[in-house]
């Protein structure tokens, strides 16, 4: 048998919380769950990027065919409000703005491509 000493795991360091870190989280878990967060919304905001390009050269087109019009834009709001979420769920948890301004600046360039 081993005998119990008055020594805590590290994992239960109590970390303060604050409007930065609401959730108290060290900050291997904060580290983690930014690389986890920036990996998601590169890649989200890639599929965005091609789903607005996508839509843009098929209004381009004279003779596109318009009930494909409502998919494609559907698609593209859909990406949007997932990048949108992204970025809230990431000020939720780590008490940042940053992806939300982000996502702002990649849905302007979206709209200037």
């Amino acid at each position: 048998m081993t005998t119990p000493t008055p020594q805590s795991p590290v994992s239960e360091v109590t970390i303060p919380s604050n409007k930065y870190n609401p959730f108290n989280l060290t900050t291997d878990i904060r580290d983690s769950l930014s690389e986890v967060f920036c990996a998601a919304i590169h890649s989200h905001k890639s599929d965005y990027l091609t789903r607005k390009h996508r839509l843009a050269e098929h209004l381009a087109k004279e003779d596109h065919d318009k009930k494909h019009t409502p998919v494609l834009v559907s698609l593209c709001q859909f990406s949007e409000r997932h990048l949108k979420q992204e970025a809230q769920t990431y000020k939720a948890i780590m008490g940042s703005d940053f992806w939300i301004k982000e996502v702002e600046k990649i849905i302007q360039e979206a709209e200037n491509a």
